[in-house]
């Protein structure tokens, strides 16, 4: 048997230098983070960049007041690649570590061809190491310099000048979030000291609203607090609208995000022996071993016009120094490579537009925009170690953690977008009000236009105007002028409106014609079809078996006579859909046109007691039947009601829906109740979110159910008014009806 040697990987000073240095990092900016964090992780109180001309070319000299190296040091750690010999943090003064992978070194290569250092640690010689990547040498000296250590860089890579500075400074000020270390930049003799861009956030200033986070991965609980001072006193004073400058509240991560989360492990497959029953385990153990961490965002619009700065008084047209860094992800003091503010990482842009509603829109749900918000998330080595970098430091890995971790930050940022959109509809629905008043009014109109009309038969005529008559033809004209930029804001609004419910309409649409062309398909069959199970047990019964087969000892699934009974109950189900389908689409039924409210409703309702008979279904209708409407409307609106509550109640033995229609003159009031489970406690906080789009608590819920009842109510300039689900399911709210043929109301 033969002796076993202990083997060691040789590599080139040079292959290593490539790989690790100069094809390792992307940019000079990121090589430069990576030294400056070594001079952090020194113990550094500051680090100098100088970028100084010499008769050989620009030479890059990076000097810290660290601890320094010795002789050892630099034969056992520096020139060992791949280890580092610190821990978590410094111990005397807290600072967490950033260094890691023992590769940071490198970044000298990224930069120069030649690199000399200097290093002087307390009670050691001086040291000197030199390199050109393919060799490295090692001298000591006598203590001529102080303690620390300094980098002198040549035959630079790329182009430094003093025109590298102020951009230099600024990602500097992105990346470094910390003030135990000052970073002083001088290029060409021009010196700059690297600002904290997070020190004084200024309400007014940098930014109009904000939401300040805190997660505690224990208790799965996201704290929020949000800050608004976007409009000026008279939303309050003048228009009525009540809300507070700041809330805070808590939200349960577990309750909000258990459906996304669950879909993530099965989508990830990151345990293939995942059993239903341990999901509510998996999915706490997820958000618990996320870890704490804390975020701040700051909020503002890119830009204003004037019509939008008066029409939803707006308190700051423009801000004297506002933040535009984007989102960025720090891991203690430094942020991550590529999370510094220039990328997308929590994808705003593509979450705003799946959902491109403006804020004003009454249904629809707003989404910020990417650029208008800035802001920091800040994640620790150690609590957080379940979101990794890569292994170039250039990123992070997009794993399961780190996915929750965007999952959650959203969770935070919708409930600032509700709030701030629930007091934009109210001035913008305030603002549409006073206008429509305002362009009803008759007062003047008549004497001004017999003014003009007087004036375009003898131009002479304009001498014998009073004052009086001057300010009428003035106020008339403000008038049209005004009358003009409603309509073309209503338009505009329409248009948004229309876009928005156009993108879901298609998606709808589209899997609708799918289903309407197999119904046609399934009706031109059905004599066929809906004698199938009849005619397998007719050719059953000719073999002379059938009383062998009805052995109720036998499991269901292999209990013929059992199976085919099942088969004629699903397929008369089938057919019922289909004919339900194919009849609800025909061009008649959106027609709008005189009713019987009464007929109405026992047509959609006697549909669902022939389908679910384990559900009761009570109606009572107070006042005039008849009225102009269009029979989808009240289809839509009824329907998904309905599917609501046997969808949230489907594992109920019995089910009561009682329904209340009162009509009082062109209003018809609606009070719809169940006895069911009532709301998931997600929503009981805030009931009316259910009306948002993409709202849902089931698995693979489309969220679109309610939000359509609330569609459709506002388009019959009508208002979902109160929901309650402690008790049940109730919803109160009201329709108005169209004039009739005549163009009286009903």
């Amino acid at each position: 048997m033969g002796t076993k040697q202990r083997l060691n990987y040789v590599i080139e000073d040079k292959i290593l230098a490539e790989l690790l240095g100069e094809q390792n990092f992307s940019t000079k900016e990121s090589a430069i983070l990576e030294l400056v964090k070594n001079a952090y992780d020194a113990n550094a109180t500051k680090v100098e960049l100088i970028l100084k001309k010499t008769n050989q070319g620009n030479c890059l000299i990076i000097n810290d007041d660290g601890e320094g190296m010795d002789e050892p040091i630099i034969k056992k750690a520096w020139m060992h690649v791949g280890k580092t010999s610190r821990g978590y943090e410094n111990q005397e003064n807290s600072r967490v570590y950033a260094g890691a992978k023992g590769i940071g070194r490198f970044a000298l290569a990224r930069l120069g061809e030649e690199v000399e250092l200097q290093s002087k640690r307390a009670g050691a010689e001086s040291i000197v190491w030199k390199t050109n990547w393919r060799e490295s040498v090692l001298e000591i000296k006598e203590n001529t310099i102080n303690q620390g250590t300094t980098f002198y860089i040549s035959r630079l890579r790329d182009k430094w000048s003093r025109r590298t500075l102020n951009p230099l400074v600024s990602y500097l000020s992105k990346v470094y979030n910390d003030s135990a270390m000052k970073i002083i930049l001088n290029f060409e003799n021009e010196e700059q000291t690297v600002p904290k861009l997070w020190t004084d956030p200024r309400i007014g200033e940098n930014y109009v609203s904000s939401l300040k986070m805190n997660y505690v991965a224990e208790k799965q609980i996201l704290n929020y607090e949000i800050e608004i001072d976007e409009f000026n006193e008279t939303v309050r004073s003048t228009m009525g609208i009540e809300y507070e400058n700041k809330v805070s509240s808590e939200i349960n991560a577990n309750d909000e995000l258990k459906q996304k989360i669950t879909e993530l492990l099965f989508e990830m497959e990151l345990d293939k022996n995942l059993e239903i029953d341990s999901l509510d385990k998996e999915v706490a153990q997820v958000l618990q071993t996320l870890g704490d961490f804390k975020a701040e965002f700051y909020f503002s619009l890119s830009s204003i016009n004037q019509k939008d700065y008066d029409w939803f008084q707006y308190k700051h047209k423009n801000l004297t120094d506002r933040y535009e860094s984007g989102i960025i992800l720090y891991r203690n003091a430094f942020s991550i490579d590529s999370f510094e503010g220039r990328q997308d990482w929590l994808k705003l842009s593509k979450r705003a537009a799946a959902s491109p509603a403006a804020a004003s829109h009454p249904v629809g749900k707003w989404r910020v925009r990417a650029n208008q918000l800035a802001g920091y998330v800040v994640i620790d080595k150690e609590r957080n170690n379940m979101i990794k970098d890569l292994s170039n430091r250039q990123g992070i890995v997009e794993n399961l953690h780190f996915k929750v971790l965007n999952l959650v930050i959203l969770l935070g940022l919708s409930e600032f977008e509700m709030y701030r959109q629930s007091i934009i509809r109210q001035i913008n629905a305030y603002q549409k009000k006073i206008e429509e008043g305002i362009h009803s009014e008759q007062k003047d109109r008549k004497e001004a236009e017999i003014i003009v009309e007087k004036l375009k038969k003898n131009h002479e005529n304009i001498r014998n105007l009073s004052k009086e008559d001057v300010d009428i033809v003035i106020s008339e004209f403000d008038r049209k002028k005004s009358e003009n930029e409603y309509i073309k804001r209503e338009r505009d609004e329409f248009e948004k409106s229309a876009k928005y419910e156009v993108q879901l309409l298609n998606v709808l649409a589209t899997s609708h014609l799918k289903i309407i062309s197999l119904g046609h398909e399934i009706h031109n069959d059905r004599n066929n079809i809906s004698s199938v199970p009849h005619d397998l047990e007719e050719a059953i019964r000719s073999l002379e078996i059938w009383e062998e087969l009805c052995d109720d000892s036998l499991p269901f699934y292999r209990n013929i006579p059992e199976l085919l009974i099942s088969l004629g109950g699903n397929t008369e189900k089938i057919l019922t859909l289909t004919d339900s389908i194919l009849e609800e689409t025909e061009k008649k039924n959106f027609e709008n046109k005189e009713h019987n409210i009464e007929e109405i409703m026992e047509v959609i309702l006697d549909k669902w007691r022939q389908q679910y008979k384990w559900i009761t279904i009570e109606i009572e209708i107070i006042g005039d039947t008849r009225v102009i409407i269009s029979y989808d409307q009240l289809f839509v609106i009824f329907n998904n009601l309905i599917l609501n509550s046997i969808q949230q109640n489907d594992k109920m033995q019995s089910l009561t829906i009682k329904i209340k229609l009162n009509r009082v003159d062109n209003i018809i009031r609606i009070e719809y109740q169940d006895n069911g489970i009532g709301l998931d406690k997600k929503y009981q906080n805030n009931t009316k979110r259910i009306l948002e789009v993409h709202e849902s608590n089931r698995d693979k819920g489309h969220g679109l159910g309610m939000w359509i009842v609330n569609n459709t109510i506002i388009k019959l300039r009508g208002e979902i008014e109160e929901i309650t689900g402690h008790d049940g399911f109730t919803l109160s709210a009201f329709i108005k009806i169209e004039e009739d043929l005549n163009g009286k109301r009903n």
